[in-house]
Order: structure tokens, then sequence, then C-alpha cells
């Protein structure tokens, strides 16, 4: 049976393309032009996003290397300790809002240092599932389309951040 399951997600994707160009044909749209078209407006949306994801990149390599980022967790993990949130997790708690990858990393780290069935490691987990990437997400959105004025974007993005960051400790806490 585990065989059966390979062989199937080995065709899936494939599969999947090969039924949107089949049904494309049978309606007799002109397939390869909506293609490259996608193609050519994926490129442009890549080249205006560019310009947002490097400064999100600078700035936390900024903070990173200038030592920033010690201060902060510093500072928060009281607070955080205070939220029942373990020391470990203080790292993560900071970065997730902004960086996806960079946190997964983190992730890896806990997992390592701690174990994936320690409270640590679970939380983190749950954690990286849950909680959204608050400014990634408002810097590719706001950065595409033509909005301006955020209004309470980002309270909210980080009011359901916080949310989602104590939900998973509550709930790798009880479970």
């Amino acid at each position: 049976m585990s065989q059966f399951f390979q062989s199937l997600s080995l065709l899936f994707i494939p599969g999947i393309f090969t039924l949107i160009l089949l049904y494309g044909l049978w309606k007799k749209a002109p397939v390869y032009d909506a293609f490259t078209r996608g193609a050519r407006d994926g490129l442009k949306t890549a080249a205006e996003l560019l310009p947002f994801l490097v400064a999100i990149f600078i700035g936390i390599e900024a903070l990173v290397s200038s030592g920033a980022m010690e201060r902060l967790e510093e500072l928060a993990e009281p607070v955080l300790r205070f939220l029942g949130i373990p020391e470990e997790l203080t790292a993560l708690v900071l970065l997730r809002p902004v960086s996806g990858s960079g946190s997964l990393a983190l992730v890896e780290r806990i997992l390592v240092q701690c174990g994936a069935d320690s409270f640590a490691g679970r939380a983190a987990a749950v954690m990286a599932g849950t909680a959204e990437t608050v400014f990634y997400v408002l810097a590719v959105y706001f950065g595409v389309t033509a909005v301006r004025r955020t209004r309470h974007a980002l309270a909210a993005g980080l009011a359901g951040y916080a949310a989602a960051v104590l939900a998973s400790v509550v709930i790798c806490r009880y479970l």
C-alpha cells in the first residue's frame, strides 16, 4: 500500500498539469499564451516584491549582527517567562513575525537541543505552524498592491500573532 501512495504522490503534480492542459485544449483556450502571460505577470510581481524582501532581510541581519536581537531577547525573556513561555522559545517568538525561514531554523535548533517530545519542542512546532509572519506578509501584500493606508493591519496581525503564540503554549502544556 505504501508503494501505491508513493507512486501516486510522484504523479500528482504532473497529473494536475496534464489535467489543466487537457481542459484548456478541450475548451479551445490559448493555453500556451495564457501560460506565458501568467509567467510574465509572475516575474513582474516578483520584481515588485524584491525591494521589500531585501529590506526585511537586511533589517533582520542588522538586528542579529549588531547584537540588538540578543538584547531584545534579554528584555523579553522575563515577560515571556511570566506568560509561561519557556526561555528556549524567546528567540522564536521574536523572529517568527519577521521571518518564516529564519524561524524554521530556530525550530530545528530547539528540536535538536530540547527534543521533539519536550514541551519546548512541541510548543515550537505548534507555534511555527500556527503563528503568522506578520511583517513579512504586510511587506509582501502591501508592497504589491497600491494600498498605502494600512489602517489596523499591523495591530490586528500582531494581536493574532500573540494569540497564536499563547494558544500554542497553553495547548501544548495541557495536551
